[in-house]
């Protein structure tokens, strides 16, 4: 007779956070996961594309940093506590419905879809504060940080659910204490563990990036990157008949993901961060600003081709400077929180100082009123200048040519 599998087998307690699986692979969980956040990025991403603006650009950046907290909270937990059973795939999938429904509301959020997207996100951070509490309730050590977490999501929370029954800006007052709340909450814990030895070692525990958390962090900016290709799509489709000049700004608009995927993921991703929390804090908050400003970028982007053969729109050309440089100036400040193998430091450098030059150039761009095609050159350009020079200090580094001699010497040994 067949005997029903043990319930624990299938329902496990999380996973321990001192149990850091550092060789540990993204699984399809995940990447299902990061899918639906795909949805109300564009969702985002559209509505700035057609409403532009700095105040729509404010709203836009309000919004992300809303999503991109949902985001990295569901990410961590899952990384920290997940395990390959029945309890994390339908809490997985419990957080990508609430997700879903942020995403429906997400264009209009900041208008009639306010009560919708606040409810949607109560949703989502009541299901992560359970799973925190949870956490804190099987692993006693991990408590001095679970239950702050627990207690920072249920109060955030409460404030959504109650922003429903405020009148506008009222609710969005509340959206915004619940969001700085949690956003200086790892600040907090920090200063604690001065002063508690619990909590301090577990900040030195979770403060450890694994190889899947880095990953992971790669895999969110690819999908920013992607809408900078999908606008790119869209602004050509608003036009009804091409052009070569059209043609030429849709490459280059192309150009300027590949070359924004050059950097990020030549000089930051797939490297841990430095071990110490000093580092790790920069590395893990600088993500932020990094895919806002991809994201932006792609919105503006729209714009610029719609005006081929224009010149552009004030505000679309600052909206676009503005954006290209914080990417910039963040990919310059990133490489310096992860490890460097030692025959690439110099090359780091060399590249981060490179960035940053390009940063001032298109800072400058947004001085120049000129034709979109003209303004889309230049910047592409500037994008470049990092790349090349990269690659010809890679090219001239004696440390490199030594390995590639030994390298050589070994394939001739029989």
């Amino acid at each position: 007779m067949a005997t029903l599998v043990p319930f624990r087998s299938w329902w496990k307690i999380p996973r321990r956070a001192g149990i850091r699986l550092s060789h540990r692979r993204v699984t399809f969980l995940e990447l299902f996961y990061d899918l639906v956040y795909v949805v109300i990025i564009a969702e985002l991403a559209h509505h700035l594309a057609t409403h532009m603006s700095w105040e729509s650009l404010g709203k836009f950046a309000f919004l992300f940093v809303i999503v991109w907290w949902a985001w990295i909270n569901g990410s961590l937990y899952h990384d920290s506590h997940g395990n390959d059973d029945i309890r994390t795939r339908i809490f997985t999938f419990l957080q990508m419905i609430t997700v879903a429904a942020m995403a429906v509301f997400a264009h209009d959020a900041m208008e009639d879809g306010s009560i919708g997207f606040a409810l949607s996100y109560a949703a989502f951070q009541l299901i992560l504060t359970y799973l925190w509490w949870r956490t804190g309730m099987h692993d006693k050590d991990h408590r001095p940080l679970s239950m702050p977490y627990s207690a920072v999501f249920l109060l955030n929370t409460i404030l959504f659910v109650v922003s429903v029954f405020v009148p506008t800006p009222i609710r969005f007052y509340l959206w915004g204490i619940a969001l700085v709340l949690s956003l200086i909450l790892p600040g907090f814990l920090f200063i604690l563990g001065k002063f508690h030895q619990g909590a301090r070692e577990q900040m030195e525990i979770t403060s450890q990036a694994t190889h899947s958390l880095v990953e992971r962090f790669g895999l969110f900016t690819i999908i920013v990157l992607g809408e900078v290709v999908v606008a790119v799509v869209v602004g050509v489709s608003t036009h009804h008949h091409l052009s070569w000049t059209l043609g030429g700004v849709s490459v280059l608009g192309t150009i300027m993901a590949i070359a924004a995927w050059w950097l990020y993921f030549d000089s930051v991703s797939s490297k841990i961060p430095k071990r110490n929390i000093a580092y790790f804090i920069p590395w893990f908050y600088l993500h932020l600003p990094l895919t806002l400003g991809i994201a932006a970028v792609g919105a503006t982007l729209v714009n610029v081709i719609e005006h081929t053969g224009e010149n552009l729109p004030a505000v679309t050309r600052l909206v676009m400077v503005t954006t290209l440089a914080l990417v910039l100036i963040t990919i310059a400040i990133l490489i310096n929180t992860v490890k460097h193998h030692k025959e690439h430091i110099r090359m780091a450098r060399i590249g981060g100082l490179a960035i940053l030059v390009a940063a001032v150039g298109v800072a400058f761009v947004g001085l120049l009123d000129i034709e979109a095609w003209m303004i889309l050159t230049i910047l592409v350009a500037l994008m470049m200048l990092p790349i090349v020079t990269a690659i010809i200090a890679w090219m001239t580094d004696p440390v490199v040519h030594a390995r590639i001699a030994d390298e050589s010497r070994e394939e001739l040994i029989p």
